[in-house]
């Protein structure tokens, strides 16, 4: 039990100064306006292999174990936040077989971080279960994050939720591809219901109202995702 603590303590350590990383996969949540905190988790079995002699080391002596899914937690989580704190804004070009069009879709932060604002993120308290390395995100908005929560909060925006996919072996670039799938069809299935024509392009901004679900399915990264949404523009085709 000493020797877990301990590996525990330095981990803490570990996900405060390490900075880069790859994916993770999950996330529980619990959610506040000015404070945000939920809790990730990332396997700890990533690479076939890579913790075969995890079992024969006491944990204090074998602590790089840790190492990918610290990175893990740490790639994803301002891409998370920044949707949360300024939203993601997107460009959608949806599919039409009569037109030849091809379906196009981009999306991005808002705004992002910026280096002093990913210092103050915390994470805290880890713990292993299941063979899965969990800790806690933390980060207090400022005052003027603050007045941007707080808009969105008062203008009527309706609310969309949708769910994407992308390769495991696609590492931290395919959790972003499932995010923006999960954008994209959230969009999509909303604006079915309003527009009767298939329109050109929509263009529009949205903020995660809560911590999203990320999990495997069928050996893929499966992400669910919930948005206040603010279309800005629909273009519609003037002509067949």
């Amino acid at each position: 039990m000493k020797r877990k603590c301990l590996s525990l303590k330095k981990l803490i350590f570990a996900l405060l100064v390490m900075t880069t990383a790859i994916p993770f996969t999950f996330a529980q949540k619990v959610y506040q306006d000015q404070q945000i905190r939920f809790a990730l988790w990332a396997a700890t079995d990533a690479y076939p292999g890579y913790f075969d002699d995890e079992k024969k080391q006491p944990p204090e002596k074998n602590d790089t174990m840790y190492a990918v899914p610290v990175r893990r937690i740490r790639e994803i989580t301002p891409l998370i936040l920044e949707g949360m704190i300024y939203g993601w804004q997107f460009d959608y070009t949806p599919y039409d077989k009569a037109r030849r069009v091809e379906e196009y879709f981009e999306f991005s932060p808002i705004q992002k971080l910026t280096d002093e604002d990913r210092k103050t993120i915390v994470y805290t308290k880890p713990w292993v279960q299941d063979d899965r390395l969990w800790c806690w995100v933390e980060y207090k908005r400022s005052p003027q994050m603050m007045h941007i929560f707080e808009s969105w909060q008062v203008i009527t925006n309706p609310r969309i939720r949708g769910v994407g996919y992308a390769k495991l072996s696609d590492g931290f670039a395919g959790i972003q591809e499932a995010c923006g799938e999960a954008l994209k069809n959230a969009v999509r299935e909303y604006e079915r219901k309003l527009i009767k024509n298939k329109p050109k392009e929509i263009m529009g901004r949205v903020m995660i109202t809560e911590p999203p679900l990320i999990g495997i399915e069928a050996g893929r990264y499966v992400v669910t995702l919930d948005f206040f949404m603010e279309t800005d523009r629909i273009i519609k085709y003037e002509t067949f």
